[in-house]
């Protein structure tokens, strides 16, 4: 049974950084790490510098996060997601909402429901 992809952690590429300093193998830090050859392969591939065969953790984490960052795109405009609060607030429901603004109700009901959450159930009726 997979357990699931599991992103490299922080400490974790303090590890590799040592590790790779100390001249271990891709395959020594993956039994270390209890974490596949090929994932540390890649890991080193994508954030080892180019000019100098050298990991830094730092780095890694950095290059990590941004490319992070870039990958996750909002789909739906907060143009139109104010558009969505403001009808809400008048009372109406996702499924009128959905028809003025060309969303579906599944997605309207997902967000109201991540801004309650998030909002820890204060003023439920404002957004």
């Amino acid at each position: 049974m997979k357990t699931g992809y599991k992103h490299i952690s922080e400490g974790e590429r303090k590890i590799i950084e040592e590790l790779t300093q100390a001249g271990s193998s891709n395959k020594t830090i993956a039994k270390v790490l209890k974490r596949s050859t090929s994932t540390i392969g890649r890991e080193l591939k994508r954030n080892c510098s180019y000019s100098a065969w050298w990991y830094k953790c730092e780095r890694a984490q950095a290059l990590s996060e941004e490319r992070r960052k870039r990958s996750r795109k909002p789909r739906i405009r907060e143009k139109t997601w104010k558009k969505v609060f403001e009808l809400f607030n008048l009372d109406y429901s996702p499924e009128q909402i959905a028809s003025v603004v060309k969303i579906s109700h599944e997605s309207i009901y997902r967000r109201i429901y991540a801004e309650i959450c998030v909002m820890g159930r204060k003023n439920k009726g404002t957004f």
